[in-house]
């Protein structure tokens, strides 16, 4: 199975509570469909997203072009400081990762759509061939990715890109 995590598209800032993309971001979204139309990402089966807008807004050129529906992954949502403590919110990213590596199903290429701090989370607990906490894999953009392989609870990494204005 494959799995490409993105972080969103850049957002704007209203409204405040779940700010839509902004104009660039907007842009990147479209890019995206670029992306699979070259190649350069493997085609869809699945779209997730977090309950956040901005998360379905990356994805929705792609799943209107390809006729895929987004799913909404609660598991996906970004940390709620509210209710979840680091340990709950750690947790349940655990467990989301754990559920994925379950699947065992070898043709799906699921596209996740999430948060900078959901990601940052999951590189801590990804076991993968490369090591996801150094340097290299600290910084998240808008829009930016990673590719992985899942194969028997090992994450190989394929690699990793960003969906830019500035490259298309």
């Amino acid at each position: 199975m494959r799995f490409i995590l993105f972080r969103h598209a850049h957002k704007g800032v209203l409204p405040l509570e779940d700010p839509e993309l902004s104009p660039p971001g907007f842009e990147q979204a479209a890019l995206l469909l670029n992306l699979i139309n070259k190649n350069t990402l493997t085609k869809p089966t699945h779209l997730w997203a977090s309950p956040k807008r901005r998360t379905s807004q990356t994805l929705y050129p792609t799943s209107k072009n390809l006729n895929l529906k987004i799913e909404i992954k609660t598991e996906l949502d970004q940390q709620n400081q509210h209710v979840e403590n680091n340990s709950d919110f750690r947790s349940r990213v655990q467990h989301f990762l754990q559920s994925i590596q379950s699947l065992q199903t070898t043709n799906d290429i699921i596209f996740a759509c999430t948060h900078y701090d959901w990601i940052e989370e999951a590189m801590a607990l990804i076991n993968c061939d490369k090591d996801l906490n150094s340097f290299e894999f600290s910084s998240w953009s808008p829009a930016q990715y990673i590719e992985f392989e899942i194969n028997d609870n090992l994450w190989t990494l394929i690699k990793k890109g960003l969906v830019s204005t500035n490259t298309q």
